[in-house]
């Protein structure tokens, strides 16, 4: 395995081995792309066979995200799971999709080894498995080629500006879209990555990454309103050079705010849009251009291309991309993974916008039930399903909240209990945060005409 080409960055010759590349909290010392070659390479070795699916339980540490790129440079499918997922979604998961080996390096560090060599072949270019709804341990994932994942990188490291002395705060999880493509846009780059457990609010976070000299540090909407509360003068990153913004809609005044700190500092804010479908990023609101459109999530990235599918008399219609990066098609178990590219580069995204002289794309609405919390996509129906094997419920979605309504008892005591009964069946199901959950008691749930739960009726009576 000396010849290894690493995934993400086979360009890098010997005379890059000596780069610094990854840190994470428990080393305290820059791992040089050669080390992190050499750790990929053992795990290639380890996993070396035929084309084999990996489930890989990320963490943000250097021993995942080697585990991740030894299995790749060995030709297998890696999934990148959540690895706080409890054991009862984790054994569904593996019961749907039968993987040849499991890694979870904090666990154990060598990969281990579960199937007998008899499950069906898997397609030759697939390469990544995201899940659609990664924090509920959903059975419906994305399939992705490496291709796709690297010609996305590259784009990204290009409309991000993405230069060989950066170093990218690595807080997202490695599972999430978001975190795995500041992973790969800045390896696209030869640029360094500083790994993290830690969140905006862990007091040490924000003095690890001035002592890693953090130059881009992203983040969905959640992280950039705990920025306004935190005050962006206080922040004390004398290097940093960009923010980027993903993961839902972020208000208008939040994003000024983000732009006016970046302008005063001479740096770059950017909003990115994107679905895991799209591996992950579609589009980028240059900082130049956010005056202009400060509501847009800007234009395609390179390589893509926005089509607005049967526009009204407005020019609002379905959002589709077009590109290199788009997924091959979803699976639900094992057998989908044979599947070939279903797609051909054109995503129907679900999301309603309109595209403004400038090519620049606004979204204002979607015509999907996904939603996104604190950053992490979730199906509401699959989240409403669980509900209602408790009592009859709905679910919405606003801002960084989850909405369970479901019709009262009529006995204050009575609904008390449910609430603390949906709190629990959610909490050891899922990873979303806590605080991610309203539920409440409401009259009845309402109902169409034809028996369907009326959520817009429901929103208006929140």
């Amino acid at each position: 395995m000396r010849d290894l080409a690493l995934p993400f960055s086979p360009w890098l010759t010997e005379a890059d081995a000596a780069r610094p590349c990854l840190m994470d909290d428990a080393s305290g010392e820059w791992l040089t792309y050669g080390a992190v070659k050499g750790r990929a390479a053992a795990y290639a070795e380890a996993l070396a066979g035929p084309k084999a699916l990996v489930f890989l339980y990320a963490h943000n540490d250097v021993a995942s995200v080697s585990a991740f790129l030894g299995a790749l440079a060995a030709g297998h499918a890696v999934a990148l799971l959540d690895p706080k997922l409890a054991k009862a979604p984790r054994a569904a998961l593996a019961e749907a999709y039968r993987p040849d080996f499991v890694i979870d390096v904090r666990e154990k560090p060598e990969p281990v080894l579960l199937s007998d060599g008899n499950e069906a072949t898997l397609h030759p270019d697939l390469a990544i498995l995201l899940s659609t709804s990664g924090s509920t341990g959903s059975p419906k994932f994305v399939r992705l080629a490496l291709a796709a994942v690297e010609a996305n990188a590259r784009s990204i490291a290009e409309a991000l500006e993405i230069v060989e002395d950066d170093v990218a705060a690595s807080h997202l999880p490695l599972h999430y879209s978001f975190g795995m493509s500041t992973l790969t846009g800045h390896f696209s780059k030869g640029a360094r990555i500083r790994l993290t457990d830690m969140g905006f609010m862990d007091r040490a976070f924000w003095g690890a990454m001035k002592d890693a000299g953090v130059t881009h540090l992203p983040g969905v909407p959640f992280h950039f309103q705990a920025l306004q509360k935190l005050r962006y003068e206080r922040l004390r990153l004398p290097n940093l050079k960009s923010l980027a913004q993903a993961g839902g809609f972020l208000d208008v005044p939040a994003r000024q705010a983000a732009h006016d700190y970046m302008s005063q500092r001479g740096g770059r804010f950017y909003v990115m849009y994107g679905q895991t479908e799209a591996a992950p990023r579609m589009t980028t609101l240059p900082h130049d251009h956010f005056p202009a459109a400060p509501g847009s999530v800007g234009v395609p990235l390179s390589g893509g291309r926005l089509e607005i599918l049967s526009p009204d008399e407005n020019g609002h219609g379905e959002v589709v991309f077009h590109g290199p990066n788009v997924m091959m098609g979803y699976a639900e178990s094992r057998a989908d993974l044979t599947k070939g590219d279903e797609h051909f580069g054109r995503l129907l995204t679900g999301d309603i916008g309109f595209l403004d002289d400038a090519g620049r794309l606004t979204l204002t609405g979607r015509s999907k039930r996904f939603g996104k919390v604190y950053g992490l996509r979730v199906n509401l129906d699959e989240i409403e399903k669980l509900a209602n094997t408790v009592c009859e419920a709905a679910v919405t979605q606003s801002g960084d909240g989850l909405h369970i309504h479901f019709a009262t008892t009529g006995d204050a005591e009575a609904d008390e209990h449910l609430k603390q009964t949906l709190f629990a069946r959610f909490t050891e199901r899922y990873s979303i945060p806590c605080n991610g959950y309203r539920i409440h008691p409401i009259d009845a749930i309402p109902r169409t005409e034809r028996g369907k739960i009326d959520y817009k009726a429901i929103e208006v009576a929140s």
